[in-house]
């Protein structure tokens, strides 16, 4: 065989186990970016970064839950069933108010019938400058041009995750739609789970500025007022979670609390100016915040609690009004600075 016809034919056989390589990846499907899940069909959920573009934009549904792991363990079946409309959960570990940004945008792109947004606000990520990200959606996934997807059929990394989405699924080891991302089932929810995971900090003796955050703050909600205002036609309900007690004896000894506070009162006046939008600050949920046996850390519920914050805000209940938020954060404010914390540890 001369060098001509050994090059053509390992060129050939070269293109010949891409492509059956690319086939055996897009049959697999392990990032979920080729077709949509039907009921009762499974998956394994294992890289939300990479799994939410392909369901953004395959799944049937009007209405949206996004947050970050404070929503991770929601079920999009409790608003489906309350809304009386299909509903998609997005949901990004530390996610940033960029990544929901551009999850949002696919969402309204590819379904225009959008017509309710649930979105999760913790206090964490709205002080949190976008300057300081440390982790990016892959681009490719999210924009309009299906040919740069090839990037991801081609990658061994893709391939390693085709086999072992192939190995796990006949091992029984994928969940349905409704439980991805969800892991409240492999922790305990008590008081004694919370304070053997927390470290309590030793009190720093300052305090930061009360105006520390508003930047970060009002950069963040440029970006969620920027959603409120190009889609009149879509209800937004945005709540801040009930972070537990233990999250305030944190802010408070680190000096931090009244920035915290400041910035969340500027997030709810911002917002509740809006007629399409809905604010909720269960940050005051004093009777569930205090009782530790409701958490598995410092800011992560119970599955009844989140359960419960979800039927509130489908009946739109404990919703701010203009007159009513200041008195609200002040409320809060009150008891972060008044609490007996001591008595936790005692």
């Amino acid at each position: 065989m001369g060098p001509k016809r050994f090059f053509a034919a390992a060129l050939a056989l070269t293109l010949l186990l891409l492509a059956a390589a690319a086939g055996f990846v897009v049959w697999t499907d392990p990032l979920l970016t080729v077709g949509k899940l039907e009921e009762g069909e499974t998956a394994l959920f294992m890289n939300e970064r990479y799994e939410m573009a392909g369901l953004i934009r395959n799944q049937d549904y009007s209405a949206l839950v996004m947050g970050t792991s404070l929503v991770a363990n929601y079920r999009a079946s409790w608003f489906t069933e309350g809304l009386g409309q299909e509903t998609l959960k997005i949901t990004f570990p530390d996610g940033w108010i960029a990544e929901f940004d551009t999850a949002l945008d696919l969402a309204l792109r590819t379904h225009p019938e959008v017509d309710t947004v649930f979105f999760c606000l913790d206090p964490n990520i709205l002080v949190r400058p976008d300057s300081e990200r440390r982790v990016e959606l892959p681009a490719y996934l999210y924009n309009d041009d299906p040919l740069d997807d090839v990037e991801l059929y081609l990658s061994a990394d893709a391939l390693a995750l085709a086999v072992k989405t192939l190995r796990e699924r006949q091992w029984g080891w994928a969940t349905g739609l409704d439980d991805a991302y969800v892991w409240d089932g492999t922790c305990v929810f008590s008081k004694e789970t919370v304070l053997e995971g927390y470290t309590r900090p030793e009190p720093s003796g300052t305090a930061l500025p009360e105006d520390a955050y508003l930047a970060a703050a009002e950069e963040n909600l440029d970006v969620i007022c920027g959603w409120i205002e190009r889609h009149p036609g879509i209800r937004f309900h945005i709540w801040f979670p009930p972070y537990s007690v233990l999250y305030w004896d944190k802010m408070t000894r680190e000096g931090t609390a009244d920035a915290i506070l400041n910035a969340v009162e500027h997030a709810a006046g911002r917002l509740v100016g809006y007629e399409n939008a809905s604010v909720y600050i269960f940050l005051a949920l004093y009777d569930t915040i205090t009782d530790l046996d409701n958490y598995t850390d410092h800011v992560h519920c119970s599955g009844t609690v989140n359960r419960w914050v979800a039927w509130t805000m489908m009946g739109d209940y404990w919703r701010l009004s203009e007159d009513r938020y200041r008195i609200s954060v002040d409320e809060l404010r009150r008891f972060v600075h008044s609490y007996d914390y001591d008595a936790i540890f005692n």
